[in-house]
């Protein structure tokens, strides 16, 4: 898993280039792209849909689940992404999708999914668990997007955004800022949270590698919406609120409203004997600071189940859910 994490930058790099070979299909009038995927094959689509607010000329949409809004039909892009190709509610909702009209595409490393979108299919590496090959799952598809002009990043956003991968690499190879932050939350619960669109999808990232690599409980909320809900929950069961930690992962350019809720709710939650760590972002582009943060939660969460002794790699209760299911066919 450390091998998967540290080569990331690379990953990125050949994901990209998959992205700028290929060519497919779209709709004659395009009105919306809807991201088809579960777990660490859709966090590429929030990731999508975060940028797509400052980037997208067109409303992007991410589905998890077995159906599809009745909404999607011949105007829409539909991509499905699915690691091995064989996941079953993507599988379903992309049925649904090529009945409705749409005009879809996919990517996989195999698997069903690679039979079901015609000449529209970009095959990815295999052999490698989901949650470590976002690298394949995202960069095609943002530069598939780019090149057709529906979204934009410049020579300039691209090379920071490396630059700056390599930079978080290097400082967190052989344990760095990430282990320390590991050992501050170890015994803890990790609450994750983060500003804006681009920072709930960091965080909503950190407390899935949380959960998978570290086979650790997690849990992530984003500003402004936790103020009106979730922070009113920090009052009962007292003896648990000590076994929790929050990780603030601050993002200098998100709203100056956002970024001073966090910090007055930090002081709050710091006055009833809850720790707050802060993770800041890096780099002056949204895709930089998202992948910043992104890449190291990462190496967050494998220092973490090194903390534990746990193998980061097998994920056997999903293993087991999938074959009980199997039975129920």
């Amino acid at each position: 898993m450390l091998d998967l994490i540290e080569g990331f930058p690379e990953q990125w790099e050949k994901g990209w280039e998959l992205g700028e070979k290929k060519s497919f299909f779209l709709p004659e009038k395009l009105s919306n792209i809807v991201v088809l995927g579960m777990g660490g094959s859709a966090i590429g689509g929030d990731i999508l849909q975060a940028l797509s607010l400052e980037k997208s000329k067109k409303p992007v949409f991410v589905n998890r689940d077995y159906t599809i809004p009745t909404w999607i039909g011949k105007n829409s892009l539909v991509i499905a992404v699915s690691y091995s190709g064989n996941t079953e509610e993507t599988l379903s909702a992309l049925e649904m999708a090529k009945n409705l009209g749409a005009t879809v595409w996919g990517i996989s490393s195999g698997g069903a999914l690679s039979e079901r979108v015609g000449e529209n299919y970009l095959k990815i590496p295999s052999g490698i668990p989901p949650r470590a090959a976002l690298g394949y799952t995202l960069a095609p598809v943002l530069a598939l997007l780019e090149k057709i002009n529906l979204i934009d990043f410049s020579p300039e956003e691209k090379e920071e955004t490396l630059r700056v991968l390599e930079e978080i690499k290097t400082e967190n190879i052989s344990g760095g800022p990430a282990k320390l932050l590991a050992e501050q939350i170890k015994g803890f619960i990790p609450l994750v949270y983060g500003p804006g669109a681009l920072g709930g999808v960091a965080a909503r990232r950190w407390k899935c590698q949380i959960n998978e690599n570290s086979k650790a409980p997690s849990f992530w909320g984003e500003y402004p919406e936790l103020n009106h809900n979730e922070m009113v929950g920090w009052e009962e069961p007292k003896e648990l609120l000590q076994k929790i930690r929050i990780v603030h992962l601050l993002d200098y350019a998100a709203h100056p409203r956002n970024q001073k809720r966090m910090e007055i709710t930090g002081e709050l939650l710091q006055k009833k004997g809850i720790k707050v760590s802060l993770v800041p972002s890096r780099g002056k582009y949204p895709l930089t600071r998202v992948l910043s943060l992104i890449f190291f939660g990462d190496f967050v969460s494998y220092y973490l189940a090194t903390s534990y002794g746990v193998d980061p790699v097998p994920v056997e209760l999903i293993e087991s859910l999938k074959e009980e299911l199997k039975k129920v066919d």
